[in-house]
C-alpha cells in the first residue's frame, strides 16, 4: 500500500508513516493523543487510549451487519470476544469485557506487557438490531481521563 501523500505537520513519535496512522486513528495527521500523553499517565491508561484511538478507526470501516471483536490471540484456541467495554486499572492492567460467542460474559485482565489483540469484523449476535458501535463512547471515556489528569508541575530549577 502506497503511503499517504501528504506529509505530517508533527513528526509522529512512535515513527508511523501517515498510511498506517490514517488506518489506526483515520487521521493523517499525528494523533492528538499521541501528542497530548502527560508525564504521568500511567502506562495501562496510555495503553487503554491508544485501544479506543484504534476502535473508532476499525469501526469506520465496519458495515451495518458487523462490529468490533476481539481475536484474543493469548487465549488458548484463539476465542473471539464481542467488545462491549475497554478499560484499564492503573499501573498496569488493561481491562476487556464482552461477551463470547455463546452469549456468556467474558472479563480480560491483562498486563500492559502481554496484550496482543486482533480487532476483527464480529457478525453481530442479533441481525435485528443496529450493530454495537462502542468506539465513540470509549473515545468519551478517554477524553475525560485526560482532561481531569493533574499535570505535573514543573521541577524548579536549582541554581548553585
Amino acid at each position: 500500500m502506497a503511503d499517504v501523500a501528504t506529509t505530517p505537520k508533527t513528526v509522529d513519535p512512535m515513527g508511523l508513516s501517515a498510511s498506517v496512522r490514517m488506518q489506526l486513528t483515520g487521521c493523517p495527521d499525528t494523533p492528538a493523543l499521541v501528542e497530548a500523553r502527560q508525564p504521568n499517565v500511567s502506562p495501562a491508561q496510555w495503553m487503554y487510549q491508544r485501544i479506543a484511538q484504534a476502535i473508532v478507526a476499525f469501526e469506520k470501516t465496519l458495515d451495518s451487519e458487523h462490529e468490533v471483536g476481539f481475536h484474543l490471540v493469548s487465549t488458548s484456541g484463539g476465542q473471539t470476544m464481542h467488545v462491549l467495554d475497554v478499560g484499564f486499572w492503573a499501573p498496569d492492567l488493561v481491562l476487556f469485557f464482552g461477551r463470547s460467542g455463546d452469549g456468556s460474559p467474558i472479563q480480560l485482565m491483562q498486563h500492559v506487557t502481554q496484550v496482543n489483540l486482533m480487532l476483527v469484523a464480529a457478525k453481530k449476535e442479533a441481525p435485528e438490531q443496529e450493530p454495537n458501535r462502542i468506539g465513540f463512547e470509549i473515545m468519551k471515556k478517554v477524553e475525560e481521563s485526560v482532561a481531569a489528569a493533574p499535570v505535573a508541575a514543573p521541577t524548579p530549577e536549582v541554581k548553585p
